[in-house]
């Protein structure tokens, strides 16, 4: 990694961090501290701020996820199954009109599926769910297992500490096992991923026989069969994409085209010259035309979308 880079990723570092409104004071000294250290610093950091601030005046602002709390649910349908479940139906139905959301009651538990906008679930333990754009899950809580199935898509997870109660999720031929952590966990096509902000989980790849310990501040990623790769992360950066924002540290662009696919619900194709490409920078979630200018912006690609696809090339130098 270069010098060049470095500075770029700690620009897009202290960028992220600092949209925080919780952001804590030690942080805004030691970004300080930061930017006063070189010329350089500044300067990556008002690139990253000024494409931000000509996105602001073409992008409106991400709207919160709507909230569901399942305790509630749960008492009101024990109350008055027949007419909650009329009622249930007909607020799901509300619900997907504005944010394209999806609810199911059934034996079997309460599935949920996204399309364009993310949805946060009050789960009756306690824990919270962020279930991200079109994303399925569904959640069942039989006695003494708490258990869910992400069936596609990405999710975080702040769950309540419970020892006598494992929380267990399943995403494919993956598990994740924990009893109280934050962690985030993508499950698209063939990529796997699960991402630690708190505490300690226990993630069974796909084909293995033991599970990995993963703790706070790394990551475990796992393409198809392939075997499992554990890196590290910035805990806090676990799940940006809930902050509106993905953020990518000299990773291959495939990999970014990768995240378009799912948030534009349509595949994004790289021609040979571009997936060599590879890609620093943050991408602000918001529709495609904007997504994909902002590719553009920060890498010398050409793109050339379609109502089936998004076709990416390299430009031509000069």
């Amino acid at each position: 990694m270069t010098a060049e880079t470095d500075i770029k990723e700690k620009a897009l570092h202290w960028f992220v961090t600092l949209r925080d409104d919780d952001a804590p004071e030690c942080a805004w000294l030691d970004f300080q501290s930061w930017l006063g250290a070189s010329p350089a610093h500044v300067a990556a950091y008002d690139a990253v701020e000024s494409l931000w601030v000509d996105l602001d005046h073409a992008t409106p602002m991400t709207t919160a996820a709507p909230v569901i709390d399942l305790a509630v649910a749960r008492k009101r349908r024990a109350h008055k199954r027949s007419p909650w479940l009329g009622a249930a139906l007909g607020i799901a139905a509300s619900v997907t009109l504005a944010v394209g959301l999806f609810l199911w009651m059934t034996p079997g538990g309460q599935t949920y599926a996204t399309a364009d906008a993310p949805l946060k679930v009050a789960l009756e333990d306690g824990s919270r769910v962020y279930l991200n754009r079109h994303s399925k899950l569904n959640v069942r809580f039989d006695g003494d297992k708490r258990s869910v199935s992400l069936a596609e898509g990405e999710a975080a997870f702040d769950i309540a500490h419970d020892p006598a109660h494992p929380f267990v999720v399943a995403a494919g031929d993956h598990q994740v096992q924990v009893l109280g952590t934050a962690f985030n966990v993508l499950n698209h096509g063939d990529d796997f991923a699960v991402a630690v902000q708190r505490g300690v989980v226990a993630v069974t790849p796909a084909s293995a026989t033991k599970p990995v310990r993963l703790v706070a501040g790394q990551s475990l990623e796992q393409r198809g069969r392939s075997a499992p790769a554990v890196t590290s992360i910035s805990p806090e950066h676990a799940s940006d994409w809930r902050q509106g924002v993905l953020v990518y540290r000299d990773r291959p662009l495939a990999d970014v085209a990768d995240d378009l696919s799912r948030y534009l619900d349509k595949p994004v194709v790289l021609s040979i010259s571009a997936q060599a490409l590879r890609f620093t920078g943050a991408l602000r979630i918001g529709d495609e035309a904007v997504m994909l200018r902002q590719l553009q912006d920060f890498v010398p690609v050409r793109v050339d979308a379609s109502a089936r696809e998004v076709r990416v090339n390299a430009r031509e130098a000069g």
